[in-house]
């Protein structure tokens, strides 16, 4: 089996692949193994040099486009994707960049303009306002609507882990719950902190509704002019 989790960041990818490699014994790819860009002529590069292993798993940051799936076809990649509140997801982005910031590690990364300041600044909410963000939820969106990817949300997997992997294993091949059990208490947050490289910056509070608490109503105002369309296509309220 190989498996291929594609949409933004800081939705549950970290988590969910390890909970899938686990469930299906599957290998993770590291960095270099794995196409040197997530976009679509790598990943056709990728494939045609013959590198894609059998029994593995990554994921990739991909915008969505229906020919990552017409490629991918040919292999019998499964392609999934979590979606996860928006402001949620904001909130975990931003804190991770900080992360970042204090060891000084800005290259290639994005929204690097927002390094270094409060999250209540100015400048942080006229990047969200200014549309700075739209890219990470057009991504989820397109990727949750597109019918080529298993769907499922960070909010599910964190209120009821096992019966979310039920449904989604269920789409992609049969495990058993024992096994789903095995891999669900391998993959809590801090096991995961304790055995990745870099796991501080990768696996944060992995908590729900973390934005209520961070977001004042300048944000909340912010998202709605500039994101009120997407937030309500992924299926989330508009707060």
């Amino acid at each position: 089996m190989r498996i291929v989790i594609a949409g933004p960041p800081k939705t549950g990818n970290m988590w969910l692949k390890c909970l899938l490699g686990r469930a299906y014994g599957l290998r993770w790819l590291r960095p270099h193994e794995t196409p040197p860009r997530p976009d679509v002529e790598a990943l056709a590069s990728w494939l045609g040099a013959a590198r894609y292993p059998e029994d593995t798993i990554f994921h990739q940051h991909y915008d969505y486009s229906p020919r990552i799936a017409e490629l991918l076809a040919p292999t019998g990649t499964k392609l999934v994707t979590i979606v996860r509140d928006p402001y949620d997801a904001f909130v975990s982005t931003y804190y991770t960049l900080q992360l970042h910031a204090e060891s000084q590690n800005a290259k290639g990364r994005k929204f690097t303009e927002l390094m270094g300041k409060s999250l209540d600044d100015p400048e942080v909410v006229a990047f969200l306002r200014g549309g700075g963000y739209r890219n990470n939820l057009e991504k989820a969106r397109d990727w949750a609507l597109s019918g080529d990817a298993v769907v499922l949300r960070y909010e599910d997997l964190s209120r009821d882990p096992l019966g979310t992997l039920r449904a989604t294993t269920a789409a992609l091949g049969p495990v058993s719950d024992e096994q789903l059990e095995i891999a669900i208490d391998y993959c809590t947050a801090d096991r995961m902190r304790e055995r990745s490289k870099g796991g501080r910056t990768h696996v944060r509070s992995a908590t729900v509704g973390d934005s209520r608490k961070k977001l004042n109503e300048e944000h909340f105002a912010a998202f709605r002019d500039a994101y009120s369309d997407v937030i309500a296509d992924l299926g989330y309220p508009v707060r």
